[in-house]
């Protein structure tokens, strides 16, 4: 069976969601994966562990960010014009590569163009998502009423697939999708072995700091007031070797490590809300201290969801080293009542497509 995966490259939560069910449908024989995105190639290497191909390809236009917090429309406006429409005269090469791998299945996360190009190469496909790109879209159209025309072409794409699944937590649910229990990653190494590597003792409380694989800068603040016992994980943009400075550890952007193993070996998470962080955060039962996206359309509805099912509390990016922050912190880990997640909704996806397509 050879699946061609077309992935989001908005953030890795696509990627991390892709990943984990790639894993799963790996342990049939004779399944090779052809994954198309935008996503670097370092970051599946990392999180897979069975021979792929890589073909770089730009499967949507998404949100352009301006931070990791904030989104340029404008910007995502002129990329959309030059992106779309599809036809087969703009997209001839990529037609041609892509049939030349004879691919037996597409699976589209959340992508709009591998629906249409397996629409176009009569290739059954499947949509995975928990949310689509209309209805993010839709938040701002009546700022940016040019969005109107692509909210409805995205509309028709997403009634291509063969199958559709909408994981948990999601934002709107359709008539003939499956839902599933939320999708992520799961880990590779004990606590304890991410734990000295790390260079922890027993007594240390480690606080991961992330931002869902977009790229940060290196965060300042006064921790004066925090126990010493206390330790930040924080990868960071543009470094290349890990560096402590008292009570924080850096790691470089691309670091080594597999990201479900450093949640499980974390006492906490503080992190901007995204899909991916979330699962893995809730799949783990972590107390989490999320830093929300005003403007994101999705924001409100994962919100809402570790409001009610995890120990979690608010806090801003430049809040995280503030007293009141590490009151927080204290609050959520002696208190933590969250219990592991039970099901994977990467094996609900595996289980059903195997039962269809195999």
């Amino acid at each position: 069976m050879n699946i061609g995966y077309f992935i989001s490259s908005h953030g890795f939560g696509h990627a991390s969601r892709a990943c984990a069910v790639m894993g799963k449908l790996s342990k049939v024989d004779h399944t090779k994966f052809f994954i198309f995105t935008t996503t670097p190639d370092w970051f599946f290497k990392n999180s897979l562990s069975f021979p792929y191909e890589y073909i770089e390809t730009q499967t949507d236009v998404g949100l352009i960010q301006a931070t990791p917090f904030t989104e340029n429309i404008d910007k995502t406006i002129k990329a959309l014009e030059n992106y779309l429409p599809f036809s087969e005269d703009r997209n001839e090469e990529s037609l041609l590569l892509i049939s030349e791998k004879k691919l037996d299945l597409i699976l589209c996360d959340i992508s709009p163009f591998g629906l249409w190009v397996a629409e176009k190469l009569g290739i059954p496909s499947i949509l995975i998502e928990n949310f689509t790109w209309d209805w993010i879209y839709e938040n701002y159209l009546e700022q940016f009423p040019k969005l109107g025309g692509f909210i409805s072409r995205m509309r028709e794409f997403y009634q291509l697939p063969k199958m559709h699944f909408t994981c948990e937590p999601f934002c709107v649910s359709s008539r003939n999708s499956i839902i599933v229990s939320p999708v992520c990653r799961e880990p590779r190494s004990s606590k304890q072995k991410i734990r000295r590597q790390l260079g922890l003792n027993d007594k240390d409380q480690l606080i991961l700091v992330t931002m869902g694989g977009i790229p940060i800068e290196q965060i300042d603040g006064n921790i004066t007031t925090i126990s010493g016992n206390i330790k930040f994980l924080i990868p960071i943009k543009n470094m290349n070797t890990n560096s402590g400075k008292e009570n924080i550890i850096y790691l470089s952007h691309k670091h080594p490590y597999f990201h479900p193993d450093l949640v499980n070996a974390s006492d906490l998470v503080i992190g901007k809300l995204g899909y991916s962080t979330v699962a893995e955060v809730y799949s783990l039962g972590k107390p989490f201290l999320f830093i929300g996206r005003k403007n994101f359309r999705e924001s409100n509805v994962l919100e809402k969801f570790v409001r009610e099912k995890m120990s979690s509390d608010d806090t801003e990016i430049n809040q995280i080293f503030s007293l009141q922050t590490f009151e927080k912190i204290q609050n959520l880990i002696s208190q933590n009542k969250s219990k592991k997640q039970l099901i994977n909704g990467a094996d609900q996806i595996s289980n059903l497509i195997r039962v269809k397509f195999y």
